[in-house]
């Protein structure tokens, strides 16, 4: 009789399946445990992340209306790029300009910029709409340091040119 018959072998192999069944399970359940935390860690942030994204999304914010005739906005929205560090360039300046220019009298429009000033992003909110005597009424919300600019730039802004 040889040593291992075909008895023998499919013996052999429903105690090799009824041991490594269980022993696979636990397996799989440890590598999906550890796969799930690691996963869930991904996610987490340094204290110094969280409390810097809730200074930027909780960051002062101002308004300010100007009203100006069309030909008064490049200067104005110059002022702005004097006190943005980055996110307001020319191309963004020169596109809103002729969205401007083509509105029709009284609708309401509205751009948002993301800009940095003083090393913080925050946003730019400007939100406009015209006459039929072709003045804009601009109301700008930005960060207190742009706000303030725009403020000495509207007193350069003639009064003539801003009567109703």
């Amino acid at each position: 009789m040889p040593p291992f018959d075909s008895t023998h072998v499919s013996k052999l192999i429903i105690w090799m399946v009824i041991f490594a069944w269980p022993i696979g399970l636990t397996l799989a359940w440890i590598w999906r445990r550890r796969w799930l935390e690691r996963y869930e860690r991904l996610g987490e942030s340094t204290s110094e992340e969280m409390l810097a994204e809730l200074e930027k999304a909780w960051a002062t914010r101002r308004s300010l209306l100007i009203r100006t005739p069309t030909e008064y906005l490049p200067f104005v929205f110059e002022r702005i790029r004097e006190v943005v560090d980055s996110g307001f360039e020319d191309k963004q300046m020169l596109s809103l300009l002729e969205r401007i220019d083509y509105h029709r009298p009284y609708e309401v429009r509205q751009a948002v910029f993301p800009v940095e000033v003083k090393g913080r992003t925050v946003d730019l909110h400007l939100k406009w709409s015209r006459d039929e005597g072709d003045r804009i009424r601009l109301r700008v919300t930005a960060a207190p340091a742009i706000i303030r600019a725009l403020r000495e730039q509207k007193k350069k802004i003639p009064k003539v040119a801003m009567a109703d």
